[in-house]
């Protein structure tokens, strides 16, 4: 009798109808984890996004389901997702919990390092059998990277700017960093304690700094502050660049674009001295 139970059953479970990769349905924590997503060729399949105005005007017809650190817990379960694609480190780690306690499949996506994203699409390529394209992403990532990357050539000693009240650095542990060091430049910071500096305009001036790079958040007039300190080499030489925030604050294919406008202005630093 319980050989017959246990062969129903078997038969039972091989005649469940298993729900193609294309049809799965996905629930993303994060901008940067989404658009990569899209980069994949998955954009029907993500119902539920965190809110982010650049990201809603990309896949309107998702639901947003709250912000990085606060998320609408019921409606993503009313979304009924296959799969919670959150960010480990970004994402409250006990909303996440509570996630996965009731019942909902999490995936966990660390980003630290410039070689996490190719990592991340070979995740994403399992995860929706589109190994193809995550091939042709980190084909075109990883040769991006080969192309700009400076080698033998002499630091440019570089002073983010991540954020200007209060002054606001960032040390060597983020992929921001890897760009600065793939450049050709030595972050004064890098060695910080802080994942996230807080520093005086002295810190700057002591510094010896080359080249001042700030991220595109700050007001338009970031640079008038720096002018009261000429002994400043990068200030001397004129060498204050923006950058755009979006291509370097989030991993993505555009991080190409940041490492192109990080290089040209460390080149630019280094032919003014």
């Amino acid at each position: 009798m319980y050989q017959s139970l246990i062969a129903l059953f078997l038969l039972i479970l091989v005649q469940l109808p298993v729900k193609a990769s294309d049809q799965l349905r996905l629930v993303v924590l994060a901008p940067d984890l989404a658009n990569n997503l899209v980069m994949m060729e998955a954009s029907e399949q993500i119902v539920g996004i965190i809110a982010n105005p650049s990201l809603q005007a990309l896949l309107p017809e998702a639901a947003v389901v709250g912000d990085h650190q606060l998320l609408n817990v019921e409606q993503i379960l009313g979304l009924e997702p296959d799969w919670v694609i959150a960010w480990e480190g970004g994402n409250p780690e006990s909303q996440l919990q509570r996630l996965e306690s009731l019942g909902l499949n999490l995936l966990r996506i660390r980003t630290e390092r410039l070689t996490d994203l190719p990592k991340q699409w070979s995740q994403f390529g399992v995860l929706l059998d589109h190994e193809p394209q995550a091939e042709r992403l980190i084909a075109q990532f990883e040769q991006g990277l080969a192309e700009l990357q400076k080698r033998d050539a002499k630091p440019v000693r570089l002073f983010y700017e991540l954020w200007h009240d209060p002054l606001m650095s960032l040390n060597d542990s983020s992929w921001i960093a890897d760009i600065f060091e793939l450049c050709g430049a030595e972050n004064i910071l890098g060695a910080s304690y802080e994942a996230y500096p807080q520093i005086g305009e002295e810190a700057v001036l002591a510094g010896n700094v080359e080249l001042i790079l700030a991220s595109s958040e700050l007001p338009e007039h970031w640079r008038e502050k720096w002018r009261k300190w000429p002994q400043i080499p990068a200030v001397a030489q004129d060498q204050l660049y923006t950058v755009n925030a979006d291509y370097l604050h989030q991993l993505t294919l555009n991080t190409l674009r940041g490492v192109r406008e990080v290089c040209l202005a460390v080149e630019r630093a280094r032919q003014a001295y």
